[in-house]
């Protein structure tokens, strides 16, 4: 199955080798759980065939990535809200589970402490180099909120890892 793309026809499975890291990374963020992150990967990709199957194209690339991610984001709201997991706690919770080098760095598990709107924020930006507006997009809110989040998360490393001795 393809997708139109700009003026490009795109195999499904080579965006699915293509996004499904940043994705995972995106909804492991999120989620702060294994299964609940691969769920989320999952039913966005299954919401993309859906939507290409319905005649669904994108203008570009980067269009394609911005859906992808809000796609995904907005998923992983769905199922925090969830009342079964509002009231569970996952095992991932209990143990950590470490999937890749990105979670290995000690800067990403202190990303990861940070309260959700910064966390997502900040992965964006610097693991996944988008800008502020598309931030923005993806996230639903302002740019100007975007570079909040930002300030305000990069003073929260900052004093997360000063507590344990890692900067000056």
């Amino acid at each position: 199955m393809t997708l139109k793309c700009g003026e490009q026809e795109v195999l499904i499975e080579d965006i699915v080798r293509k996004y499904s890291a940043m994705l995972y990374h995106v909804a492991m963020i999120r989620m702060q759980n294994q299964s609940d992150a691969q769920e989320v990967v999952q039913d966005t990709f299954l919401k993309l065939v859906s939507k290409v199957k319905s005649g669904m194209s994108f203008a570009d690339e980067e269009h394609l990535k911005a859906w992808l991610l809000t796609v995904a984001i907005n998923r992983g709201k769905s199922i925090v809200m969830l009342a079964w997991n509002r009231k569970t706690e996952g095992l991932d919770s209990i143990r950590q589970v470490a999937d890749d080098t990105k979670s290995e760095s000690y800067a990403f598990e202190y990303v990861q402490k940070l309260p959700k709107n910064y966390r997502i924020a900040i992965y964006l930006f610097y693991y996944e180099e988008m800008t502020t507006e598309q931030i923005a997009v993806t996230m639903k809110t302002k740019p100007a909120t975007v570079r909040s989040y930002l300030h305000r998360g990069r003073e929260k490393l900052k004093q997360m890892m000063e507590a344990d001795g890692y900067v000056g």
